[in-house]
Order: C-alpha cells, then structure tokens, then sequence
C-alpha cells in the first residue's frame, strides 16, 4: 500500500471529478451490496461477448463504476485517492473527465479483444463478466507517472515504511501487469481471473493523453495555483 511522502495541498474543491468519481464508485458498490438476488447485479458487468454481438453495449460504462467485493474497491479507492488530486489539478477538470473514461473504455476494449486472441479458452472467458474502476485508474497511473515522475511515495511493507519514487514505482507496477497479461494467453488461470488487459489498456490510453499534454503544455502544469 502507498500513499504520497507529501501532501500537495490540493483542495477537494478543486477536484470536481475526482469527487463525483469517488462517491461514485462507492454509491454503487453499496447499491451493488443490497442487490436482493445477492448477485451484486452481475448484469450491468460487461461481458466480451455480448460487446461483440452488439447486445448490452452499455455495460462498457456502467462496469466502470462497479466492484466484485470489498476489498477490491478498497484497493481501487485507495490509489485512486492517492493520485486523483495532481492528475485532474494539472490536466483540468475536462481533459481529465476525458481521460478517465477513455482509459476505462480503452481497458474494456483490450481486455474484450484478448478473449479473441487467447487459444482455447477465449471462448469461455469471453462469456465470463468483468467489472472494475481499474483501467480509468491505471489510465491516471500513467498520467501521474509521466506529469510527477520525480515525486515520491511512501511505500508500507512488512519491514515498514520506505520511500521510493512515483514513477519508478508505476512504471514497475505497469511491467508486472503487462508481465501478467502476457502470461494470460497462454494459461489465463494461472493468476486468477483478473483482467489484466484492462489494466494494460487503461494505461496505454493515459500514457497516450499525457504524452501529447506534456509536449503541449510542457511544465506549466507545475506552476498552476493550487
């Protein structure tokens, strides 16, 4: 677990989104809870094969805002809480609301289009739902890698705290992801059934919209009023 080694002094009310993202996320995961079926409304999950037969396009979105259990909004709440305020201060509220959702829909898309390249089993795990605020917060992992790579994280592991850098940290974290999905083409099942692709997918996406901003905006972004 890690959280910033500073605090950047950005105010919630500067953070539109991010809020309404937040609250987001965790309305539906308590309307997800209190499903009477006690299926967490497995149906608003997008599913590979109903996206390619063109039924229930919808869920592409909606399974943005959804979470499988607690622990996996927790894991997702946090760092996205960690890294939420520098990315939408510097971006701005629209370019980062664009980000969000095109490194959520660009997730789904990869991980979608790995059930067609995965031999064997790609028939079955295209019918399997998947859902997640993942691939919008791998997106803002790579924006804050790439806009703040000198900024440090407070790393807590079992020997205690340590500090280490922002974008070392992402980049390492990206490696394994892409490591992991890499292994999935051959034996999905070998590291559970999470849905690496999209993590991949979301990333590349933000890496793309912060590359482009960076070479635009160059290192005003690091001047702006907090």
């Amino acid at each position: 677990m890690v959280f910033e080694a500073s605090d950047d002094k950005i105010s919630f009310r500067k953070q539109y989104f991010s809020v309404i993202f937040l609250v987001t996320n965790i309305l539906v995961f308590v309307w997800q809870i209190m499903d009477p079926a006690l299926q967490m409304h497995i149906e608003y999950a997008f599913v590979p094969a109903e996206f390619f037969a063109g039924v229930k396009l919808w869920t592409i979105f909606t399974s943005m805002f959804m979470h499988g259990d607690f622990m996996h909004i927790l894991m997702n709440m946090w760092f996205f809480i960690v890294i939420t305020d520098n990315c939408e201060h510097a971006m701005g509220h629209l370019l980062y609301l664009v980000t969000y959702f095109l490194s959520g829909l660009f997730g789904s898309f990869l991980h979608a289009l790995s059930t067609i390249i995965i031999p064997v089993w790609g028939p079955m795990l295209s019918t399997i739902p998947s859902l997640g605020a993942s691939g919008a917060i791998f997106g803002l992992m790579a924006v804050y890698a790439i806009l703040y790579p000198s900024n440090k994280f407070n790393l807590l592991g079992a020997t205690g705290v340590r500090k280490i850098g922002a974008g070392y940290f992402i980049i390492t974290y990206f490696i394994a992801e892409l490591t992991y999905a890499m292994v999935s083409l051959m034996d999905p099942f070998s590291i559970g059934q999470t849905a690496h692709f999209a993590h991949v997918g979301g990333f590349i996406a933000g890496a793309i919209i912060a590359s482009v901003f960076k070479v635009v905006k160059g290192t005003s972004y690091k001047n702006k009023k907090k």
